[in-house]
């Protein structure tokens, strides 16, 4: 599963249950690996295959959407 390339033949549904918490775990999903950040999109095959259907409807956000999930900088 940490390979760019995943043989799909070889891998079972406890590999994905295990990768996605893996994935929950340390945001490396997310955009800047970031709690509160959008899913990291890809046109990769990995992501298309796997990563998207791990965690369906939580596709990218923009405009409006993206603005408010970010958080505000305080300048002192």
């Amino acid at each position: 599963m940490t390979r760019k390339r995943v043989d799909k033949e070889s891998v079972t549904s406890a590999d994905l249950k295990q990768y996605k918490t893996i994935l929950e775990i340390t945001n490396a999903h997310l955009e800047g690996s970031e709690p509160r950040a959008n899913i990291r999109t890809s046109k990769g095959l990995k992501y298309k295959e796997i990563i998207s259907k791990l965690f369906p409807g939580t596709t990218r956000q923009s405009g409006v959407e993206a603005a408010l999930r970010r958080e505000w900088i305080t300048y002192k």
